[in-house]
């Protein structure tokens, strides 16, 4: 049994005519009364009175009718689904991001993504450091926003942000009365300093090296995994932190950030997928990404 087969028996029920619904569905009456004996072989029973007066459904049909019009109707959807799919306006994809990245990257490019293409469904996953190849490689996310480095062969990435680094410290610290702190001031500071990972350069090899370069001891009284978990412990008093310049959008009463003097050492992020990517959902949202990047916008700053 064929979908055709449904269809020109709807057809004919609709207009318990031959040559009306032979017309309507664009063929000749002897095809139509063809399929529609066809479909009475695989069925196993009359559907349809035939007379010289015209047709009607018998109770066959009439039971027939209710499952083939649902079947046809299932189908329609089905072919319409796949085909938006297939054009990537339809689909679903899920997005692991690093937490240093939650208030940059990912509120530039998502609330755009969105709005251009409504019938992906979005899921977000925050992700380890730790953990960033191993969970695309293993499909439990679709792409990933993360900072370099991403090394695996099979992943594939595109820079598109960069930014610099803020002191964090009490609001009632000396150097909170400074417009810009100078990066020498922090040689007798204690400092929290984000925790070092293995093959990993991250924040803590980013900051290690701007701090060398102006030849300040790279040497943490405490480190933490994250920026909330630093910003806790400069309202704690423990000691001054350096971050990523968008934590300044995280406000915590008694924490105040001061921009430095000097330049400071650049740290990006990328978005990565896998190399043999076939979703068009995630094919949509990298090259949403990349025209951001490419247009010189918030994406790309």
């Amino acid at each position: 049994m064929e979908l055709r087969h449904l269809r020109y028996f709807l057809m004919l029920a609709e207009t318990l005519h031959f040559g009306r619904a032979a017309s309507r569905l664009g063929i000749a009456q002897p095809p139509l009364s063809r399929q529609i004996r066809d479909l009475e072989d695989q069925v196993g029973a009359a559907l349809f009175y035939r007379s010289a007066r015209g047709v009607s459904l018998t109770e066959a049909g009439v039971a027939f009718a209710q499952r083939a019009a649902q079947i046809v109707s299932a189908a329609d959807e089905a072919i319409f689904e796949a085909r938006e799919a297939g054009q990537g306006r339809t689909g679903r994809i899920v997005i692991g991001f690093v937490h240093s990245l939650a208030y940059s990257l990912l509120p530039s490019v998502l609330p755009g993504f969105r709005r251009k293409h409504p019938g992906i469904a979005v899921s977000l996953r925050e992700v380890t450091v730790a953990d960033k190849e191993s969970a695309l490689l293993s499909g439990s996310i679709d792409s990933g926003i993360y900072r370099p480095p991403v090394r695996h062969p099979e992943i594939a990435t595109l820079p598109v942000f960069e930014e610099g680094f803020v002191l964090a410290l009490p609001s009632s610290h000396r150097l909170a009365r400074k417009r810009r702190v100078p990066v020498r001031s922090l040689r007798d500071e204690p400092l929290i300093l984000f925790r070092a990972l293995r093959g990993d350069v991250g924040l803590h090899g980013t900051i290690a090296a701007f701090l060398r370069a102006h030849d300040v001891p790279v040497k943490a009284c405490e480190e933490v995994g994250t920026i909330h978990a630093g910003m806790g412990l400069v309202l704690a008093g423990v000691g001054v932190c350096i971050i990523p310049e968008t934590s300044r959008m995280v406000h915590i009463d008694g924490v105040v950030t001061r921009p430095f003097i000097e330049p400071t050492t650049r740290v990006s992020s990328t978005i990565c997928w896998r190399h043999q990517e076939t979703s068009h959902s995630v094919e949509a949202w990298v090259r949403h990404v990349r025209e951001l990047a490419l247009a010189g916008g918030s994406a790309a700053r």
